[in-house]
């Protein structure tokens, strides 16, 4: 796809393994409990996109939410500077250290998720 040629957001790159997956933003959207218009916010980063929706995109989408990170380039994880609204936060070319501690925050929300699952499943 020529118009994916070059990608400097996490949006873009969901924008084009969604793309590449041949599923609509409504789709995604439904899967999520987000409008349509919701969703295309976040394509479009005109809204926070948080490492929970993210981690869940990335579930939808069946792909590991590493594939959102892999870039030759600095991610860019929204930059709200060209936009109009919000709060203007940038989160531009990130360093190490931040992509790091986002990766922490995936890995203990999933440690949480499997612990609550193996309560569940004591239970029963």
């Amino acid at each position: 796809m020529e118009k994916f040629k070059e990608f400097s957001t996490i949006a873009d790159l969901v924008k084009k393994t969604r793309y590449e997956k041949n599923f609509s933003q409504d789709y995604i959207a439904k899967k999520l409990g987000i409008t349509q218009k919701a969703y295309s916010k976040i394509e479009n980063n005109e809204t926070k996109l948080n490492v929970d929706t993210l981690t869940r995109i990335a579930e939808i989408l069946e792909v590991d939410v590493s594939s959102f990170f892999n870039s030759t380039e600095k991610p860019v994880l929204n930059d709200f500077s060209t936009r109009s609204g919000g709060d203007n936060v940038i989160y531009k070319n990130n360093s190490v250290e931040k992509i790091e501690e986002l990766y922490k925050e995936i890995i203990k929300a999933k440690d949480a998720e499997i612990e609550l699952l193996k309560t569940l499943i004591r239970k029963d």
